[in-house]
């Protein structure tokens, strides 16, 4: 009598486990991850850093339209940095599924100039990419925004304009 009790304990925690194990599954597999980074491709000669602060990532998809994600204060001196060494900005958990527009929002641009650090205006306050990918759920997807400095950087009026291009890494 003893022997049917603890196994029938057993088999309801292995059916409730099984259970609590099959929707907490269902309840994340539609979720995928991104992980977005930034780099530039080569800036004009006396430039030595351009620092770059941004905020927020906004992803669309035809289904749900524009999501806002938020992105820890981050300042990042992206010269130098390539689409093999691009510095990670942001990882991102999302609904699976095609998304076709990013925008990738920028507080501010220094830019050190001789060993001169200049504030620059912003000639918009997000980076525009408007490319589809796609996130598979249970996988990580990686963007690399890549800055153009040659066009976003008008040292003679100080100006930034956030030209990028676009890859997708995995």
């Amino acid at each position: 009598m003893k022997d049917k009790i603890i196994i029938a304990i057993v088999i309801v925690v292995i059916i409730v486990a099984g259970i609590g194990g099959f929707l907490y599954y269902n309840s994340t597999a539609s979720n995928g991850h991104m992980a977005i980074s930034v780099a530039d491709a080569p800036a004009l000669s006396g430039v030595g850093a351009v620092y770059i602060s941004f905020s927020s990532v906004e992803l669309h998809s035809n289904t749900s339209g524009w999501a806002n994600y938020s992105v820890p204060s981050t300042t990042i001196n992206i010269l130098g940095l390539t689409t093999t060494n691009a510095s990670l900005l942001t990882n991102i958990t999302l609904h699976s599924g095609k998304y076709t527009m990013i925008r990738l929002f920028i507080k501010n641009v220094t830019v050190d100039v001789l060993g001169v650090n200049m504030s620059f205006t912003l000639a918009s306050h997000f980076a525009f990419i408007n490319h589809p990918f796609n996130v598979a759920a249970h996988s990580t997807t990686g963007i690399v925004i890549d800055f153009n400095l040659n066009q976003n950087l008008n040292l003679n009026s100080k100006v930034f304009t956030p030209n990028v291009g676009f890859v997708v890494t995995s």
